[in-house]
């Protein structure tokens, strides 16, 4: 992908990202609780979902572009997380197109096998490397440079397994998930890492 187009695509999920934040209709409230955590994980189950929508409906959407957006969304949704719950970590996958894309940007290492394979896959996690945002409602906005290459080592692409199956193992507890090779719905794990306790959240 070419220096603008990278430019133009960071100004796209900039730009998509402040819309979802600032309007109400977008989030889904609940009670006050302890923290932000399920909030947040279901802010980002929505709206990931939307934007894969958005890019599977646009017209001249390949890997890369998949791969590159949804990059760029999640490191600017990371960062924002961070000023609402500075714990908070996101894990996803999804298939498109005869493969599957995972990010790691929890707090912790992923391995994952995919269906019918031997092979096991390392991701570290990229959440130290994730700057804070600066507040959101104050039109002083801190936005993070993104450059996709200082997040390659946080996000793989393999090929679409033989079986409809993919295996998280994180801090040695194993998450089984199923995929359809005809839709790219999203799979996510997002964790809180706290002193006492640890907190997951996994996607319908």
């Amino acid at each position: 992908m070419k220096k603008g187009q990278i430019y133009i695509l960071s100004v796209l999920i900039i730009g998509f990202l402040l819309f979802t934040i600032i309007t109400p209709s977008n989030f889904i409230h609940q009670r006050v609780i302890d923290d932000d955590f399920e909030e947040l994980s279901k802010n980002y189950q929505l709206e990931s979902s939307k934007l894969i929508n958005q890019l599977l409906n646009k017209e001249g959407t390949n890997e890369e572009v998949i791969s590159d957006t949804f990059l760029n969304f999640t490191v600017l949704f990371t960062s924002y997380s961070k000023t609402k719950n500075p714990n908070f970590g996101l894990i996803y996958a999804f298939p498109y197109n005869g493969e599957v894309f995972v990010g790691n940007y929890a707090d912790t290492d992923l391995t994952f096998v995919a269906g019918g394979s031997s092979t096991n896959h390392y991701l570290p996690g990229c959440f130290s490397e994730v700057s804070t945002s600066v507040s959101l409602y104050g039109i002083s906005l801190s936005v993070p440079d993104i450059v996709p290459a200082d997040y390659a080592q946080c996000i793989k692409s393999i090929s679409y397994p033989s079986e409809d199956t993919i295996k998280f193992t994180i801090e040695g507890i194993e998450y089984d998930f199923q995929l359809k090779p005809s839709r790219s719905d999203i799979i996510i794990v997002s964790r809180e890492n706290l002193q006492e306790d640890v907190k997951v959240f996994i996607s319908d």
